[in-house]
């Protein structure tokens, strides 16, 4: 059995930077990081933005190399799938059936899609995880297809931008009313569907899946209303679950992923989670984030711990930005069922807006098309319990 101080339990943004945030943090032990895939290490977000339309490179987005790896005393494992963890023991098997133990581990294994029994089988149906999900559904998209897409969340609007700026029709299924609606509300998720209307993008909103017609391959969707989606290509966007299955059996509070506290400790001292994996029990909530931004702050959080550095965590405001034909989406703090909703800056008219939600005395978030500015003091105010500004007329 290999042992290692540090084990590193995936290997996306938040693994790549918690191995990082030990060695910046004076961590002199020894790290290993387990990866899936026999790919180096690589960034997720761009696979369904600029890697998907050919702008970026598998080069572009690495995280890691061998080289950067082992000027940062970090030893890879890659091709290994995860099965069991002992916690007693304090091992880890893989899929070979070798064992790895540690004196901490670090879980980051983020998250899968959730997929649809409906469509499972069927070869022109395609999820967004990994590289080669990428690579598959650009080689797809290169015929100019007729592509449905299940799901309006972001990575659903994210391909249906890359989709369309590839020349392929493209048709948004969600069961919802408006796109986003979950997440940002339906006012906010109407107002992003018009951008993407305005680019040729076609919606079918609060009419579920019913029945995909077709054999091997999807020929049709239709909808409960009886409405039918001819496609060549289908992709699906749902939503994800996180990695955790093989953490079953383990003993490890699960909930929304691995249970942690604000710091990132499980129920088990010697067992941190991080990113998508892990959700945080805070003051009687939990606090799931499933972005870019807070798997990178929980690393260097859950690293400084590690590492002895007992630093305040930091605050667990959501962040998370999605870029949708060239332009950037950005949103802060939280949307509370029916929470009113503030034009503060811009106007939704020319597709450059700044949006609060909630309470025009003490706002709960903030939204931003194509205004980056404005919405960094808006997400300023936002923290220190101020307006950003005042209602447009």
């Amino acid at each position: 059995m290999r042992r290692s101080d540090v084990l590193i339990a995936g290997a996306g943004i938040g693994a790549v930077r918690t191995a990082q945030g030990l060695r910046d943090a004076g961590f002199e032990g020894t790290v290993r990081l387990i990866g899936e895939e026999r790919r180096l290490p690589y960034d997720r977000p761009p696979l369904s933005k600029d890697y998907l339309l050919g702008r970026r490179s598998e080069q572009d987005i690495r995280l890691l190399d061998t080289e950067s790896a082992r000027k940062l005393g970090v030893d890879l494992v890659l091709g290994r799938p995860l099965e069991s963890l002992d916690p007693v023991a304090r091992r880890v098997r893989d899929a070979t059936g070798a064992q790895f133990g540690y004196d901490r581990l670090v879980v980051a294994t983020g998250a899968r899609p959730r997929r649809l029994p409906l469509l499972e089988g069927r070869r022109n149906v395609h999820y967004l995880r990994t590289l080669d999900d990428a690579d598959a559904m650009r080689t797809a998209f290169a015929e100019r297809p007729r592509v449905g897409i299940v799901g309006a969340g972001f990575i659903g609007l994210e391909i249906a931008s890359a989709a369309r700026t590839l020349g392929c029709e493209v048709t948004v299924i969600e069961g919802a009313d408006a796109p986003l609606a979950m997440v940002l509300g339906e006012q906010v998720g109407r107002w992003v569907q018009g951008w993407h209307e305005d680019h040729g993008v076609a919606f079918h909103c609060g009419a579920p899946l019913r029945v995909a017609h077709g054999g091997d391959s999807v020929e049709a969707l239709v909808l409960e209303d009886g409405t039918r989606v001819p496609v060549d290509v289908v992709v699906v966007g749902v939503g994800v679950d996180p990695d955790t299955g093989w953490l079953a059996g383990s003993g490890l509070e699960l909930h929304r992923g691995l249970v942690c506290d604000a710091a990132g400790t499980s129920s088990d001292p010697h067992v941190f989670g991080v990113g998508d994996v892990a959700c945080r029990h805070v003051d009687g909530r939990c606090i799931w984030a499933a972005h870019w931004t807070p798997a990178s702050e929980q690393a260097q959080l859950a690293a400084a711990t590690i590492a002895g550095d007992a630093r305040p965590p930091r605050s667990l405001e959501a962040y998370f930005w999605s870029d949708q034909f060239g332009v950037r989406l950005q949103f802060a703090g939280i949307v509370e069922p029916g929470a009113p909703v503030r034009v503060t800056s811009g106007a939704v008219e020319d597709r450059r807006f700044v949006a609060e939600f909630g309470d025009d005395r003490k706002p709960t978030g903030v939204f931003a098309m194509d205004l980056m500015r404005d919405f960094l003091r808006a997400r300023l105010a936002l923290r220190a319990g101020e307006r950003a500004g005042s209602p447009a007329p």
